[in-house]
């Protein structure tokens, strides 16, 4: 428990198509836990303003919940009573949120809510701008998508919280073996870990169609930008966000791994120079 009277928040962040929405469906299956869509008003600052946001939201009809009376609450209580409505609305005492941009404002959610815990998943970035190319929301060009994937990534890591409220979890080591990694997190966010989170189950989420790969097994290389990214284009890349990169251990693209290595043994066993 934090603050000795409030469970852990959990606030998943990253990217825009780093995973964080597989990282949900893992949370939201454990019997404890429940994780709705994406939020976009925990930082509002009063209940006028979260009610306004609620009326305002396309995105909080995926909760499929009636918001309960939020008048005379501040702004954290208030959200703090969305997603416990939620949470009992599927039978579980505890909630977690899951909204990508919140990775630009740790520092103020980590102040808003002493109780909350930053899970910052991080994706290999020529990954993510191959995915971000195809969605409407997604920036134009590789270099469009380099930057935002470098300012996103950076904003979180930089977010200057301890290794008490901010975690790192990667992408390519979840869906190689989501076992140990889901433990690990569960341990962190004090929940017993339970194998019933290797069960997702069905989601509603903004963009379906865009959701597609959600509905099967965690299955490293899907999308790899080795096989499906041009090299000029992976050199634009590195061109605009080679330095967190190199930072985060990815290889370069110019560095060749053994055969048979995972994606995370292969980043690690690569020079980035």
């Amino acid at each position: 428990m934090t603050s000795f009277t409030r469970p852990i928040f959990p606030f998943v962040v990253g990217c825009s198509r780093s995973g964080t929405t597989l990282l949900r469906a893992f949370l939201d299956a454990h019997p404890l836990l429940a994780v709705p869509s994406e939020s976009h008003f925990a930082l509002a600052p009063d209940s006028r303003t979260v009610r306004r946001a609620l009326r305002r939201e396309p995105w909080f009809a995926l909760w499929g919940i009636e918001a309960p009376d939020l008048r005379g609450l501040g702004g954290a209580d208030a959200v703090r009573a969305l997603f416990a409505a939620y949470a009992s609305a599927h039978g579980k005492p505890r909630y977690a949120d899951k909204t990508p941009h919140y990775v630009s404002h740790l520092p103020a959610l980590a102040d808003r809510f002493p109780e909350a815990r930053c899970v910052h998943v991080v994706r290999d970035g020529r990954d993510v701008a191959l995915s971000l190319l195809e969605v409407p929301w997604g920036p134009d060009d590789v270099e469009g998508a380099a930057l935002h994937w470098r300012r996103r990534v950076l904003e979180g890591r930089d977010s200057g919280l301890g290794a008490e409220r901010y975690r790192e979890v990667r992408y390519e080591a979840l869906v190689v073996d989501p076992e140990p990694e889901l433990r690990a997190l569960a341990a962190w966010l004090e929940l017993p870990y339970d194998p019933t989170m290797l069960e997702r189950r069905p989601l509603a989420v903004p963009y379906p169609e865009h959701h597609r790969r959600l509905a099967l097994a965690p299955t490293p290389g899907l999308r790899d930008w080795r096989r499906d990214m041009s090299a000029a284009d992976a050199a634009r890349f590195e061109a605009v966000a080679g330095d967190a990169l190199a930072e985060l251990g990815y290889r370069s693209a110019t560095c060749t791994p053994a055969p048979g290595d995972m994606p995370a043994a292969a980043y690690a066993s690569c020079s980035l120079s």
